[in-house]
């Protein structure tokens, strides 16, 4: 019988599933993911994008905050396009993207904050998080570059306030770059 698992143990698995996944096409995909389930003996449900979907039509997934249902009506964000950034259960959000769709790592610094802030939205409706949690998601995403750290984090622009030592917070520009982002995500898994 398998050990019993932790939520980051689960969350290392999908980023690891994603990178395998992403060169499939959708389909292939779907079959690699069924056929992966009968060979461990999954005979239930195989959970597929969206299946975080509220039961009731038109409430909030569970997990997501009544405010940010409403940044996701506003931006054109379905439960589908946040599936391929996120993890979301009724025990939390985690960010399972294994890349930023940013070319350089100084604009990958800025997504993976800006994508923290979403997180948190997400989860508590208010977009503030800390330095400590955005640094180690840049550090698993591999943009963590420490000699420009520091001259990435000033760049932010009005997308992002705060400090590292107060917090940071995403503005109204920065959850609209949010969504933009997301969508990216979910458009570069399609292809």
């Amino acid at each position: 019988m398998p050990k019993p698992t932790s939520k980051s143990d689960v969350v290392a698995a999908v980023a690891k599933l994603v990178e395998v996944l992403t060169p499939l096409a959708a389909e292939d995909r779907s079959r690699a993911i069924s056929a992966t389930a009968v060979l461990l003996g999954d005979s239930g449900e195989v959970r597929t994008p969206g299946a975080f979907k509220a039961e009731a039509a038109g409430a909030a997934p569970e997990g997501v905050s009544a405010k940010a249902d409403g940044w996701k009506k506003k931006n054109g964000v379905s439960d589908e396009v946040l599936d391929h950034t996120f993890s979301i259960d009724k025990d939390g959000i985690e960010v399972i993207a294994a890349r930023m769709p940013g070319k350089s790592k100084r604009q990958q610094t800025l997504e993976t904050y800006i994508i923290c802030g979403l997180r948190a939205f997400l989860q508590s409706g208010e977009p503030a998080f800390g330095d400590k949690e955005a640094r180690e998601l840049c550090q698993r995403i591999g943009c963590y570059d420490s000699a420009n750290h520091y001259n990435y984090v000033k760049g932010f622009g009005n997308r992002i306030a705060g400090s590292k030592d107060s917090g940071w917070r995403l503005t109204n520009p920065g959850l609209g770059e949010a969504a933009h982002i997301v969508k990216q995500l979910a458009e570069e898994a399609k292809n």
